[in-house]
Order: C-alpha cells, then structure tokens, then sequence
C-alpha cells in the first residue's frame, strides 16, 4: 500500500490499484481507513474519486440497555466503522458511566470509568472518529433514580423533577464531566420520551403545569449550560412534535416549523429527528419537511432491539428510503442508532451488513447486496449467513421481508407452553413449524463450520442451538394441549414429558453458548438478566415434568393450566390483526404479574 497524504483538507479522497498495490490518497486517519476499505470490497473498480453525499455519518451504541462493551470490542467496532466510511460514533449512556461526585450513578450497572472514557475517546480520534457523548438530562433515567440520593430529583419512576436545584447540579456534573473526558465539543443531551413530565411528585409540589413549558424552562437551562462548559448541545425532537397533533403522535402531520416558532428555543441547539419505522422516501420527506427551518441531523436504526436476531431486510429497506430522503432535502448529518432494548439480546457482531450498507450510502446509491464483500472481509462469512439469522423470525405465514419487525422467535422461547399465550396464533401446524426451525439448524452449522472468525462462529452456533430449542418447544406444547383433548391422555403427557426434558438439556446448553457469546463482547453486569430468563425456561420445563407427574400419581387432581381455552391474542397485533406483535419480556413471560411497581 501507497498513501499519499493530501495538502488541504478539501481534498477529495481517491484510491487506485494495480499490479497489487493499492495507492490511497487523502488528508485525515479516518479517510485513510475508509480508502483501505472501499479498496479492499470494490471489486469491480479499479480507482475512485469520493465526494461524500453526507457531512457527517455516525453510528449510536446503546450501551444502557444491560450491555457495555469492552473496551476490545469498542475498538474493533470503531475500526470497522472507520473502514466503512463512518466519521463519528455517539455512546449512549444514560448512568453507564462514572460521574464523579455521584458513586451510586450506574452502580453495579458496568458503567465506563473515567479512564475508560478517556481511553476511547483517545482511540476513537486516533482512526479518525469523533466519540460523542450521548447522555440523558430528563428521561429515561429509571436505573438511576431507584438510589434515595436522587429521590429529591425525582419528577416520575422515569423523569428528573425539573427546576429542583439539585436536579440543576446534577446535570451540571454531566456536562461538566464530557467537557473534559470527550475531547468533541458536541454532546447529544436525549431528552426524549419524557411523557410523564409533570405528572408525579412535581405536580403534587408545584400544581399543575402544562409540560411544554416545563420541557422548554429545562431545555433552555440545560443548553446554557452547555454554552458554559463550550458544548455545542443536540436533542432528541419528538417531545417537540408530538406536541404539534392532537394525539401527541410523532409521526403525524403538522405545518413546517416557522422562523419565528425556531426562535423560542436556544440557539444552536440541533434537533435530532428519529425514525426507524417508514419505508418510503416520501414518509420520510414528509417527516423532513416538518423540521421547516430547524437545524436538522436524522437518527435511522438497523433493527438489533426485537429479540435475539437482526431485522436485517427491514434495516435495509428504511435505510435506503431515508438516506435517499435526507440526500433530497439536504440533511447532512446521519445517525445510525443500535439500540438495545428489552435486555440487548442481539449480538452486536450482527448488525456488519446494515451498517456497511449507510457506509456506502454516504457515498452513493447502494444496494444490500453490495454490503457482502465488507462481511467476508471482517468475518470471513458471506452476506447470507446474516441474512439467514433473521429466519427465525420469517416462519411461515409471515412475509419475508418481515416490515413489520414481528418476533415470533421471541414470543415462543419465553412464553409459557402450559398458559399458552402465542403459539396458535403463530401457527395452526406446530408440527410444521417444528420441522421449520428443525431445518435452520444445520444452516446456521454449515456457515460456522466454514468461517474462520472465532467469534461469528459462536454466534452462528447459538442460533444453531436457539433453532433446536424453538422446534422441540412447538412440539412440546402441542403435546401438553393435545393431552387435554385427547383420550390417550396418559400418551401425550409421557410424550410431553420427553420433549421438557429434551427441551430442558438444549435451553442449558443455549445458556451456555450465549453466556460465551455475551463474555466475547461485554463487560459481566447485565448479561444475569439472560441468565434469569433462560434459567426460567429450563425451570419452567423442570416444573410442568413435575406437575404431570404430581397428576399422573393422583396427587393433584387437575392441570388446570391445560384446562383453560385459548383465546385469540389481544395485545400488541400485526397489521393483520391476529399475528402477536412485538412485545416485550414482561408481557410475553406470563399473563399473571411479574413484578408490582408504582409508577411515581
């Protein structure tokens, strides 16, 4: 390799090779890496000339949701990202980090120490990526606020209590703290989803008062502070126009923001518009054109949150129409969030294919197909054994394409097979669907057997395992409702008791496997939460061997979980109306509570 490091910095980057060389030619570290890699998976050219499309594309790591990474893992991530022609990465901590002054603030929680930050941050900037620290100063602050030291700041379970001084001090601490841990001057401040605001001990302090005052005294606190430590602050925007439909809907329709609407809130605040859900360019425009004249970045998402797999066609489809969206109407700064939600359970070795494809749509027009050569590049695996992930999802009678982000996967591995909640509103052929994930297995085997990247092979042979779980427990299900219905009532419950204790050997061994997937990427904090809800379903089929024992001695004189008949499934639905839709652990574990909270 040649490099030729560029003058000025408007140089456009180029790179060529011949004779098996690759010549490079540009100003920054980070230019550098995305040369080496657009060189390295370009096959079909042999030079180019890059003009970016976009000033800014970053990615958003979620690391609140039970998963930090380590260090190892930021730094092969931020290499990557380098390589695919990112410029920036924002680190999502709501109390994942040491915050000095508060030692309760992400106890016991995997938070990143001071010097870890630092480390990084120092990382980050020598590949030519800006970390960004992306913080909560409202919301989504639940882990925090259960500590007593924060009671007096406490608005609801979730929200700070705006205009408390303490409340005020606290998030001084954060600002302060990333003025001197992150070397950017940028600091993406959330704020978002604070639908509560006002509502708990607030309202009982101070009476009532309409929250968009309350979120605009606080926005405009929070960025003076900003201004006081040389941050330059961004937010979230959807608090902002829910506010403009009647039925506090995001997404809804409402005039442009006007010169002087821009005018109330701080200056050179960059609002931060989100959306992970459209699948056209026009839904996306439209949404655009809302933002009026506001200084405007985009936030997209490659779909991690819904369970334990990639949405990797969804992912690609919305990418697609929002990049397109954002290149029409002139938004320069992208991000790419990962999030995490309901406990993080998606590996994030697996999201490579949706983020190389907004890697090439920096520069251009991209197809999904194009993001192969980046896979087999840093996995030594083909586009298809991602793609083949999110088959556990598509069963049959759901579209391939699954637009809907449906996680039929999800519902079935943690709801009960006894209280059935799922299952035959998933599937009138457990048996069909069982030879469905009995057919996956050996799929995912094949690709682990022939990539050479230690870490994709555990994930690979996860899934493998996952798939085997998933079969035996359509069968097992079937078997216990079938005993209800059937004469040969003694059959089916041996039978059912067979398949519980085949279920139980493999759910032990998938707890292992992801116990080793989950060490390869992340710090121990956290990862009990997976081993609560595998446990459970080893101890699930552990108990209903005993309850059919227990009935088939006489002991008990019913099973009375058998007995009840199942009802079509009214909570979350698909678009079609009967197909469970995605719901989270808590509603999919059981139909009787699972833990008492107050909200306030």
């Amino acid at each position: 390799m040649e490099v030729e490091w560029a003058s000025a910095p408007n140089s456009l980057p180029s790179w060529k090779k011949a004779d098996g060389k690759l010549s490079i030619t540009c100003y920054t570290a980070g230019d550098a890496l995305m040369l080496i890699g657009r060189g390295l998976t370009q096959s079909d050219k042999t030079s180019e000339t890059l003009e970016p499309r976009f000033t800014e594309m970053a990615a958003m790591l979620d690391v609140s949701r039970n998963a930090v990474y380590t260090l190892p893992t930021l730094k092969t991530f931020l290499c990557q990202l380098a390589m695919m022609g990112y410029t920036a990465c924002y680190l999502y901590m709501e109390d994942t980090y040491e915050l000095p002054g508060y030692p309760y603030f992400g106890y016991r929680r995997g938070r990143y120490s001071v010097e870890e930050q630092k480390e990084i941050d120092r990382f980050a900037q020598s590949v030519g990526i800006e970390l960004v620290p992306c913080i909560q100063t409202l919301a989504h602050l639940r882990t925090a606020i259960r500590w007593s030291y924060m009671q007096p700041m406490r608005d609801t379970v979730d929200n700070l209590k705006v205009g408390h001084p303490e409340t005020e001090a606290l998030v001084e601490a954060m600002i302060a703290h990333f003025s001197k841990t992150f070397q950017s001057r940028r600091i993406h401040l959330g704020m978002d989803e604070a639908v509560s605001l006002g509502t708990g001990r607030y309202l009982r302090e101070n009476g009532y008062r309409d929250h968009r005052e309350i979120l605009m005294n606080h926005l405009h606190t929070v960025c003076r502070l900003c201004e006081k430590y040389g941050l330059q602050p961004m937010i979230w925007d959807d608090m902002l126009f829910r506010d403009r439909t009647p039925l506090m809907d995001y997404y809804g329709n409402s005039d442009p923001v006007s010169e002087q609407d821009a005018a109330c809130y701080p200056a050179g605040l960059t609002f931060v518009y989100w959306d992970y859900y459209h699948d056209t360019q026009e839904e996306y425009e439209a949404q655009i054109r809302r933002r009026g004249c506001l200084k405007t970045a985009f936030a997209g998402g490659v779909w991690k949150w819904g369970g334990w797999v990639p949405n990797l066609t969804k992912s690609f489809q919305d990418s697609q129409a929002a990049a397109e969206a954002c290149y029409s109407l002139g938004v320069q700064h992208i991000l790419v969030t990962l999030w995490g939600d309901d406990g993080e359970e998606t590996p994030l070795a697996t999201v490579l294919p949706g983020m190389a494809l907004y890697g090439l749509l920096r520069y251009g027009s991209a197809a999904p197909g194009q993001t192969d050569a980046y896979c087999r590049l840093f996995s030594d695996a083909p586009l298809a054994a991602y793609t083949l992930m999110e088959k556990l999802n598509t069963i049959p009678g759901i579209p391939q394409e699954n637009l809907e982000a449906l996680i039929p996967h999800k519902l079935l591995l943690y709801g009960d097979m006894a209280s059935e909640l799922f299952q035959p509103s998933l599937t009138s052929a457990p048996a069909t669907l069982a030879a469905y994930y009995e057919a996956l297995a050996p799929q995912f085997a094949a690709f682990a057997q022939n990539t050479r990247c230690e870490s994709l092979q555990r994930i690979l042979k996860m899934y493998q395992c996952l798939s085997q779980v998933l079969s035996i427990r359509c069968n097992a299900s079937a078997a216990l409702h079938d005993a209800v219905t059937q004469q040969s009532q003694q059959q089916s419950l041996a039978a059912a008791t067979e398949l519980l204790i085949e279920m139980k050997a493999q759910v032990e061994a998938l707890h292992e496997l992801t116990v080793e997937v989950w060490s390869q990427e992340r710090k121990g904090q956290g990862m009990e939460i997976l081993d609560l809800r595998l446990g459970g379903v080893a101890a699930r089929c552990r108990a209903l061997c005993k309850r059919i024992e227990l009935f088939t001695e006489g002991r008990i004189d019913a099973l009375s979980e058998l007995e009840e008949s199942f009802l079509p499934y009214q909570g979350i639905l698909s678009l079609d109306g009967h197909t469970p839709g995605r719901e989270a652990y808590g509603e999919i574990v059981t139909a009787n509570t699972l833990c008492h909270q107050f909200s306030v």
